[in-house]
């Protein structure tokens, strides 16, 4: 593990960028017309920005790693990322854009995103400071949206964090190639670089070409030698060491008000409590209750502190 002042600090690497949410949205209106919606938020985004910024809320020193472009909304991220012990990194690129992405949700249904690159579709390793590496845990988030920092040169990436003596995560998202063979191949060799790898249900039943989520987290696990966190929704979390144990953490009921970000928020709960020395199982059941905490807060109002973090239930781990 690292020594000194960086001791405890998280850095995030990967995608930031501006998320537009539009609420109350189950299809898109007819060509020429117009449709009310129940709110529009506009906020930092990205699966990156919005982990950093939970573990900024939890108390974490946190280093948030992207790359961005040099417009108005590059320094609207500046400022809304202005927060007490987040220190966000973000290699400007001059002439480009900056990553902006869409999200429609609406009761009953799946979240659906439209997202533009801009500035992340040249992102690569030297975008990360080598002073960055040395925390305890290091975090690859939104690799799949990241094309120039996938396979070897995330490796690469890993291995130099575990040199300076970080632990290391990987979320890649879903993959907008549907997760084709030579990519699952990709995904599963880069975990021999990974201590955790934090996907949500379906990504990891693609990864696996398994429809089932346990028996898909024990194969990834098996294989790869890497502890699977499964986000799972309202089912909790799953999870899943290379031996083949299998531990379900529930997630505590709550009135969803802004689900997007559930799974970061998760990120950063496990992150947080894996930090502190917590146990994995410990530390999922801290994720799904921080997770819990953020959605059912409104889209313009995601701060919080550790004590609004709902408490532990007495049946929150199931182990099997």
């Amino acid at each position: 593990m690292p020594e000194g002042p960086h001791a405890e600090r998280i850095t995030v690497v990967g995608n930031v960028n501006l998320d537009v949410v539009v609420a109350g949205v189950a299809e898109l209106p007819p060509p020429g017309t117009e449709r009310i919606v129940p709110s529009i938020a506009v906020r930092p985004g990205g699966s990156a920005a919005n982990t950093a910024v939970t573990l900024a809320n939890l108390g974490r020193n946190t280093v948030l790693v992207g790359r961005v472009g040099d417009d108005g909304t590059a320094r609207l991220l500046d400022e809304e990322l202005n927060l007490p012990g987040l220190h966000a990194h973000l290699v400007r690129a001059p002439g480009e854009s900056t990553s902006v992405t869409v999200a429609a949700e609406a009761p009953g249904h799946d979240r659906a995103f439209l997202s533009a690159l801009g500035a992340l579709a040249d992102m690569d390793s030297s975008a990360v400071p080598s002073d960055a590496l040395a925390s305890r845990y290091l975090l690859l988030s939104g690799y799949f949206l990241l094309p120039v920092m996938r396979g070897e040169r995330a490796r690469e990436l890993f291995s130099s964090a575990r040199r300076a003596g970080a632990r290391t995560a990987l979320d890649t998202g879903w993959d907008p190639g549907d997760w084709s063979a030579d990519t699952r191949t990709e995904v599963l060799r880069l975990l021999e670089c990974v201590d955790v790898f934090l996907p949500n249900s379906d990504e990891v039943c693609a990864l696996a070409d398994d429809s089932d989520v346990d028996s898909a987290a024990r194969t990834v696990a098996a294989s790869s030698g890497t502890t699977v966190v499964a986000k799972c929704g309202s089912r909790g979390a799953l999870v899943v060491t290379p031996d083949g144990s299998v531990t379900e953490c529930p997630t505590p009921r709550v009135r969803v008000q802004d689900s997007t970000g559930a799974g970061d928020a998760f990120n950063a709960g496990l992150l947080h409590r894996l930090a502190d020395g917590a146990s994995l199982v410990e530390a999922a059941g801290y994720g799904v209750r921080v997770a819990a905490t953020v959605i059912s807060r409104p889209s313009h109002d995601r701060r919080f502190s550790p004590a609004d973090v709902l408490p532990e239930q007495r049946d929150e781990v199931v182990s099997r």
